[in-house]
């Protein structure tokens, strides 16, 4: 091949890149765990967030919003599970995703819950300060 050839094809690699990561599509997510419990996590206007949480919802249990400023950091509706085997009733992985959509901060909280049961306190809670900055 050519130099000039070989310099296009370099050129268009990196404006390709530039222009994907300008719009945040090659961004990964911020991934997070119940080892972040208690914590604060920083990320970026337009990045998105992901929770990770262990879970059964064959039991009923549900990991839910209990706060959250969705001005700051809007929830996803995407729950997504993850069995830890194809046994029927498996106990597995929960992620719950969030964008953060405005610079501050806010508190996360998620509760463990069977949505259904009124006035019964959770069996588990997830609760992290997200400070969101400019790009």
């Amino acid at each position: 091949m050519s130099r000039a050839i070989l310099s296009f094809i370099l050129i268009s690699a990196i404006a390709v890149s530039f222009c994907a990561d300008a719009q945040g599509a090659t961004k990964k997510p911020v991934k997070i765990t119940e080892n972040d419990k208690d914590s604060t996590v920083e990320m970026r206007v337009g990045e998105l967030l992901e929770v990770t949480l262990i879970g059964n919802p064959s039991t009923g249990y549900m990991w839910d919003v209990a706060s959250v400023n969705p001005n700051i950091l809007k929830p996803i509706e995407q729950l997504e599970f993850q069995g830890d085997s194809k046994a029927i009733g498996a106990p597995g992985k929960l992620t719950l995703r969030f964008e953060a959509t405005r610079a501050g901060k806010t508190p996360l909280k998620l509760i463990y819950h069977r949505p259904w049961e009124k006035n019964v306190e959770p069996i588990d809670t997830f609760e992290v300060t997200v400070v969101i900055k400019d790009k």
